[in-house]
């Protein structure tokens, strides 16, 4: 409970995914699918706004998971703040408490509750890649969450692909979606670097109860569940590593994943940087793999993969045994 989140940055990744269609495909009918990731830490709350360097871990989950997560978090703090304004502030119609605190909070409070009244919207609501438009307008685009080039922030933006993998920069999500502007007021939480607290809201007096006892909040619990794990590096005593048993014998290759994420070694869109050292996402200036390369690459892995069933298969049968062609393991394929 004594923790908070911190958002280091998001990042996209391009997978090879041939024969499989999860549903993250590019668009382009391409063998690779492009996945989005982002990278956060949980941090000792008495450290965190000092630059969280004690008692802190890395991890790493999906984009939509941890947009979700910090959007729901948000999204009750909005509410708890707000109706302990209303309590406090708002005694009755004829006698408000127009005191600088109440008054500060009943503006954002109204401002918020007026944004669909004043054309605006929420940009939270629109995370999910989603249609706008009829089915049979040629210009039909999409709109969904997105990570910006330096991984920094998280927005909505406009897309002519179903999985809101192939960007219209030219195009305004707001102007696409009838609207004249969009908040980020909630949506910011997914990006923000300010400590967000794991401690679960109550309301207004609660917690000088003689048996309160403070509780973590579920979605900040949900999101450490989802998340693959890199604590015994940095000595994180605050952590439950241990009980997840799977995640556990594969932290250090979830840890070199998070390094690999966070050190340049995939460009803006998610392709493998070819150079020496890499490079700085928020530069702009990479040297990527072309689709050429890209391809041999693909062959290569499976004309190696090929081979090793071929030799395996050999193997079995000098050795006077039968190969049924499958094989079991575990690898490095979820978080959870």
């Amino acid at each position: 409970t004594g923790y908070s989140i911190v958002c280091e940055k998001c990042q996209y990744v391009k997978f090879y995914n041939v024969g499989e269609d999860d549903g993250n495909d590019n668009g382009e009918g391409g063998i690779l699918s492009t996945n989005k990731f982002v990278i956060f830490k949980l941090c000792n709350s008495d450290d965190c706004s000092s630059g969280c360097k004690n008692d802190y871990a890395e991890y790493v989950v999906d984009m939509e998971t941890y947009v979700a997560a910090l959007i729901e978090m948000k999204q009750e703090s909005v509410e708890n703040t707000c109706n302990t304004c209303q309590e406090n502030c708002q005694v009755d119609d004829d006698t408000p408490n127009y005191s600088v605190k109440c008054q500060s909070c009943m503006d954002r409070c109204d401002r918020y509750d007026a944004l669909e009244e004043n054309g605006y919207g929420d940009a939270s609501q629109y995370t999910a890649c989603a249609a706008v438009g009829n089915d049979d307008d040629a210009d039909a685009y999409y709109t969904g969450a997105y990570c910006s080039d330096d991984g920094s922030q998280i927005s909505i933006g406009v897309f002519t692909d179903e999985y809101c993998s192939n960007s219209v920069s030219s195009k305004d999500a707001a102007t696409v979606l009838g609207l004249t502007a969009l908040s980020d007021h909630i949506l910011s939480a997914t990006y923000s670097s300010e400590c967000i607290s794991c401690l679960q809201e109550v309301e207004d007096g609660e917690d000088e109860a003689d048996d309160y006892e403070p509780e973590t909040a579920e979605t900040c619990q949900n999101l450490y569940d989802a998340a693959g794990k890199c604590e015994t590096p940095t000595g994180f005593s605050g952590g439950y590593l241990s009980y997840y048993s799977s995640q556990a014998s594969n932290e250090e290759d979830v840890c070199t994943f998070i390094s690999s994420l966070d050190s340049g070694t995939y460009d803006q869109t998610g392709d493998i940087v070819i150079g020496e050292g890499g490079v700085k996402t928020i530069s702009g200036k990479s040297n990527t793999a072309t689709s050429a390369q890209s391809l041999f690459l693909a062959v290569l892995i499976l004309s190696t993969m090929g081979l090793a069933g071929y030799a395996a298969m050999l193997h079995d049968e000098i050795s006077g045994g039968k190969s049924d062609g499958s094989s079991k393991g575990e690898g490095f394929g979820t978080y959870a």
